[in-house]
């Protein structure tokens, strides 16, 4: 049988869009910071808002756009602190952290995997969202439980005047959203895409030769009711699902599914100098795996649920205090990683089945902010949290934060705080697919906890024109949990992926800075972070301990983005990226066994990647442009020069390292965009 799992093996553990991702690399991601983005020339592009980043996603469809897309996680990416591990990726890493310890919510509600296309898109169709909201975890008292921070998509539900229609034809995919006004005090939004990338890309899609199907598709649905003028309640639902199916022949076929959904509801109430708002939720995700060879079926599933009930209260208590209080409960349910088969009868041993796990998790939090004159503000936060698996634990967390405000447009912040988060995320494979594991706080694993603090300042100089933006940031890690083994390892040990789970510490730290022009003809910014994400752990037996780089890290990060808009009609932008190449695990011996090469590697993580650096384009025509009516055309082309970047590492004959790319030819994209 392991003439057959060993090639399946491979192809899970190096499967990529446009080429392979090696089997031994480890995921990790980065932390969230607070900023915002606006398109308007009486704003700026990015704007610190306080502690959070506020993103106006009607705004957004002004910037460059990504392959043909307006995709909002594509520009938090490339601000300063927040980072991305590849460019099949649309995970997000603030300040040094893994993307699952940040929250990707809509509404509150929680999304799991908010990625399309290998990590090329995200889950997020721009229309159908009014704003985004982006926060660092050391802030609020009142924030969720997460080490890393937050990125909350909130729906449209202001009362619209008149039916709309807005969309995007384009190669890649196609979306539409319909806003359709219900009465006076009611309305309803309806928003799709679908790929049909095999179309015009189909001969690009390949895995060593062999042909690849891929396509994803996904739903929204959005109905807002105003009872009263201080009440609104908005009910929300989601659905994505993507599809990978790879075959050589009839006798050979692996198929790789998975899907987000999510189901919500919340009803906001305005207070008398303040604001109240209970919702509830449930998120769900799933994957699928299925691996079809010489007449035998063997399947894989995990999945993983929570149910959410969250209340927030906001209250005015006098005109330099606000208090913030909030009360949670979340029920989580997962399944973890099964096994099963049909025909060829004993030709693998498969594990036995495991239960539905369940975890309960309550917390309350209060926030006070106090303004104590124009120059000084500060806020305090405690979060205490209790959760139960199979083991209890708790968390109190308290935050502090300190504003100065030395002269008009100048401002300095002063950040501490302590964090825990009940759920861990690890994997065996890369390359933006769905392979890695959630798993709950237990008696083998403890919480993740961390320890932050950062020193902001922001200023706008010339009439606002210009913006400056600098940060320096600490965040010590604890109970961080890493999986060391890899697909092949995995068969060897009975599908046992839990023993390749290991317990350690981090440390995050870095510098970022943005430039931004935020009036004129010209408009965009220039960020740059320079970062470490550094981890310790013991070796598997527990002999001792090594520090590595994570493998995420991106030492020095640089992004420019600009955007032209001249003659009316026509907007010219692109993005030029330049970053250190990624960690990976340089391999020291190679020997042959059952013709298969079996490598002794150095040092984990000890190697870099050359540098990585990429130039996108984006041409926009206007047909028809006025407040309410649009009409245009979008050339896009992704990877101008053809610039091969290196994204995984194998091994040839004498060691010989082959650099793996993906994506290292120009794409171009066409698309029609409208809203009437």
């Amino acid at each position: 049988m392991k003439r057959l799992i060993i090639p399946i093996a491979l192809l899970l553990g190096h499967l990529s869009l446009f080429g392979q991702v090696t089997y031994d690399t480890v995921t990790i991601n980065k932390q969230l910071e607070e900023v915002v983005v606006v398109q308007q020339k009486t704003q700026p592009i990015v704007e610190q808002r306080g502690n959070k980043m506020l993103v106006d996603m009607s705004a957004i469809s002004q910037m460059p756009k990504f392959l043909g897309v307006s995709d909002p996680i594509r520009y938090l990416q490339s601000l300063a602190g927040i980072s991305t591990n590849n460019e099949t990726s649309a995970g997000i890493h603030i300040q040094g952290c893994d993307d699952y310890q940040t929250l990707t919510s809509i509404n509150g509600a929680p999304i799991y995997y908010p990625n399309h296309l290998l990590g090329l898109y995200s889950t997020f169709i721009a229309p159908h969202f009014s704003t985004m909201t982006v926060e660092q975890a050391e802030h609020r008292g009142t924030m969720e439980n997460r080490v890393g921070g937050l990125v909350n998509v909130e729906t449209q539900h202001l009362q619209p005047l008149r039916f709309g229609v807005e969309g995007n034809i384009g190669l890649i995919s196609s979306d539409a959203t319909l806003t359709i006004p219900c009465g006076k005090k009611s309305a309803l939004w309806l928003s799709g895409r679908a790929s049909y990338i095999n179309m015009l890309y189909g001969k690009w899609l390949q895995i060593q030769g062999v042909g690849l199907g891929y396509n994803f598709w996904d739903t929204n649905l959005t109905y807002a009711i105003h009872p009263t003028e201080n009440d609104e309640i908005v009910i929300t639902g989601f659905f994505s699902r993507d599809n990978i199916n790879v075959a050589d022949s009839l006798t050979f076929g692996v198929g790789i599914h998975w899907h987000n959904i999510v189901g919500s509801a919340y009803w906001n109430h305005r207070l008398n100098g303040g604001n109240w708002r209970t919702s509830i939720s449930y998120s769900g995700f799933d994957n699928h795996i299925s691996v079809n060879a010489l007449a035998t079926d063997v399947y894989t599933d995990a999945g993983w649920s929570s149910l959410d009930v969250k209340n927030r209260l906001s209250k005015r208590l006098r005109h330099d205090i606000m208090l913030n209080v909030s009360a949670d409960y979340t029920h989580y349910f997962y399944q973890p990683l099964q096994f099963s088969s049909t025909g060829g009868i004993g030709v693998m041993e498969l594990p036995q089945p495991k239960p539905l796990r369940h975890g309960d998790e309550a917390s309350v939090g209060v926030d006070l902010r106090h303004g104590v004159n124009e120059w000084f503000a500060y806020n305090v936060g405690l979060h205490g949290s209790i959760f139960h698996s199979n083991q209890l634990f708790f968390g109190c967390d308290p935050r502090i934060t300190f504003q100065f405000t030395p002269a008009e447009n100048h401002e300095i912040s002063l950040h501490a705080g302590s964090y825990t988060q009940f759920f861990h995320k690890a994997g065996l494979t890369g390359g933006g697919l769905p392979t890695d594991f959630f798993m709950l706080a237990d008696s083998t694993l403890q919480a993740e906890r961390a320890i932050g603090t950062s020193v902001r300042y922001s200023a706008s100089f010339f009439n606002k024109k210009w913006t400056l933006q600098a940060e320096g940031y600490f965040k010590q890690l604890y109970g961080v949990v890493e999986s060391l083994g890899n697909i092949v390892q995995l068969i060897n040990k009975g599908f046992d992926y839990e023993k390749y789970l290991i317990t350690g510490a981090g440390r995050n730290y870095g510098l970022n800075l943005m430039l931004q022009r935020n009036k004129g003809i010209i408009t965009g910014y220039i960020s740059y972070s320079l970062g470490w994400a550094k981890r310790k752990l013991p070796e598997l037996d527990g002999s001792q301990e090594y520090i590595y780089s994570a493998s995420h890290e991106r030492r020095h990060d640089l992004n420019i983005v600009l955007n032209a808009r001249f003659a009316k009609r026509w907007t010219v932008g692109g993005q030029f990226v330049l970053a250190s190449g990624l960690p990976y695990t340089q391999a020291e011996e190679a020997y042959i066994l059952n013709g298969n090469m079996i490598c002794r590697y150095s040092t984990f993580n000890g190697a870099h990647m050359p540098l990585y650096n990429r130039l996108d384009l984006s041409c926009s025509y206007d047909i028809i442009k006025t407040q309410e009516h649009e009409l245009g055309v979008n050339l896009s082309l992704y990877n101008v020069y053809c610039h091969k970047n290196a994204q995984f590492v194998v091994y040839g004959e004498n060691l010989k390292p082959i650099l793996g790319t993906s994506l290292s030819i120009i794409i171009p994209s066409i698309s029609i965009y409208g809203k009437f």
